[in-house]
């Protein structure tokens, strides 16, 4: 190891015997436990949010989740010649696969328990939240006109891409817009109110790579993108990474829906919200903005198979939209 992650490691009172990367950090074999180490890109104030967030669901009784080491100052985080590194239990385990219907189920379960014990939540005056609550109409009225934008840019181009983009967004403005023109504002407001006064949070990056199966059991990693949140925000990115692996087929949401609500209820303003952010075009909208803003790090045949996933999914997608509602 380096000297300078000697001191980290000392500041933690952690006495190495093994060290192996892992992901953008290090595992440390203790001996007694594995903890893993990281350069952060938070803040301090920042981190101090996601450690009271941790504490809130370890203090409720939620344990399964990977714990920040404090330091020998007693903070969460090491400021080491100008930058942040963080420590956490390393949780030694499998990476959930969301095609097992039993690690999906108890994945949907996780996630109830972490929004049922959010509640009562205040955040410490030290740190720093982040607050997502409120943003979500501005949040999709902003990408439907960024995907107009893309329309007026692949006007202009002249790759496979924009022909096919072209051919196909229509569509999906529409049915962006249709999300845009019936968001029921005062239902939704009334969600935010809420959730303000019941003082609840997301996870915000609820995804399998950052769910380990370990004896069984579900444990959540990986609390970087945490914020005051509608809990309808981790449900339906969860529905959209496994609606998206089997055809949007309507019983695999039934299964993650009904698991969740074993443990905490949706109720029917959060249904409606739900469905609403499973119709916006939001993948198509992902696809396009990686494409006309951003440093094109695929080639022009990685873009096109995406845009064409987007494609094929329209029917399927459709359908499942259309019978949503059955859902409740």
């Amino acid at each position: 190891m380096q000297e300078m992650d000697r001191q980290i490691l000392s500041s933690y009172g952690i006495d190495a015997k093994s060290i192996y990367p892992f992901r953008e950090g290090y595992v440390i074999n203790s001996g007694n436990a594995k903890v893993f180490v990281k350069k952060s890109e938070q803040t301090k104030e920042r981190i101090l949010f996601i450690h009271s967030v941790k504490e809130h669901l370890i203090n409720k009784g939620f344990n399964r989740l990977d714990r920040f080491l404090c330091a020998e100052d007693g903070n969460p985080y090491v400021n080491y010649e100008g930058s942040i590194y963080t420590a956490v239990k390393f949780i030694d385990g499998s990476e959930c696969n969301f095609d097992v219907r039993r690690e999906m189920a108890a994945a949907a379960r996780s996630l109830a328990e972490i929004h049922k014990l959010s509640n009562g939540y205040e955040p410490p005056k030290e740190c720093q939240p982040r607050n997502d609550l409120g943003k979500i109409p501005a949040y999709f009225s902003k990408r439907l006109e960024e995907i107009k934008r893309f329309k007026r840019v692949a006007r202009r181009g002249k790759n496979k891409f924009d022909y096919m983009f072209l051919e196909q967004v229509d569509y999906f403005l529409e049915l962006g817009q249709s999300t845009v023109d019936v968001m029921p504002l005062d239902t939704y407001n009334k969600l935010v109110d809420n959730a303000r006064q019941a003082g609840s949070f997301c996870h915000h990056d609820f995804t399998h790579h950052n769910l380990i199966v370990k004896s069984g059991d579900i444990f959540v990693t990986n609390f970087d993108f945490c914020c005051l949140e509608l809990k309808v925000y981790d449900i339906t990115n969860l529905l959209r990474r496994k609606m998206r692996k089997c055809c949007w087929d309507i019983s695999e949401a039934r299964l993650i829906l009904d698991e969740y609500r074993k443990i905490e209820p949706i109720n029917e303003a959060e249904f409606t919200m739900l469905k609403l952010m499973l119709q916006f075009p939001q993948k198509l909208w992902r696809v396009a903005n990686k494409y006309y803003n951003s440093k094109r790090s695929w080639s022009e045949k990685n873009y096109l198979c995406k845009l064409q996933e987007v494609i094929d999914e329209k029917e399927c997608h459709r359908e499942f939209i259309n019978r949503f509602d059955e859902l409740l």
